[in-house]
């Protein structure tokens, strides 16, 4: 008698076999990105248009509101006229600013993002905690920092990103993240 395999997540479903007899098995090799928007419907992407920036002021924050996700954040692309030194902070205090409403990645989801975002002007009302990263990009340049999902915020938890030095200029942020339940796998 043949031995029937579970799939391992207690559905009921069985293993199969191909013509060969090789189990039949698959993989997820995409980045967790395309997952979280194609299966959940839970990835975003914040953009800012901030004129007039300023060194030394913040030109966006992002906060995890949701109390049963955490937030990952894939990557953050930098744009800017003049050339900057760019600071992502971790960050607490109550931000105030232009409220920046992030837009689902997957266009048909229309789930809205459980995170609290401001940028398009200067965001204020915040104190450092520590330096996530640093960046510098070109006059009329651009660039990312790539976190390949392992910047993680966790409920209530906010970051910040510091026009640190450069001349006064307009300078625009995209941030790609999604939302996992806690504890996922």
């Amino acid at each position: 008698m043949a031995e029937q395999i579970e799939d391992g997540g207690s559905s009921g479903r069985k293993a199969t076999v191909s013509t060969f007899n090789r189990l039949n098995v698959s993989a997820k090799t995409q980045p967790r990105i395309f997952y979280a928007s194609r299966d959940e419907g839970l990835a975003f992407n914040a953009a800012t248009d901030s004129p007039g920036i300023v060194a030394g002021q913040y030109c966006w924050y992002l906060k995890n509101t949701s109390t049963t996700r955490n937030l990952f954040i894939q990557h953050i692309e930098f744009h800017s006229v003049e050339a900057v030194k760019w600071i992502v902070w971790e960050v607490i205090g109550t931000a105030a600013g232009t409220a920046v409403l992030p837009s689902n990645m997957n266009l048909g989801s229309g789930i809205p993002a459980e995170a609290l975002c401001y940028g398009n002007a200067t965001v204020t009302g915040l104190t450092t905690v520590k330096v996530i990263g640093n960046h510098r990009t070109q006059a009329l340049g651009e660039g990312e920092m790539d976190w390949t999902d392992s910047l993680i915020l966790t409920p209530g938890k906010a970051i910040a990103v510091e026009y640190d030095t450069g001349t006064t200029g307009q300078c625009e942020i995209d941030c790609f993240f999604h939302f996992e339940d806690i504890n996922a796998g």
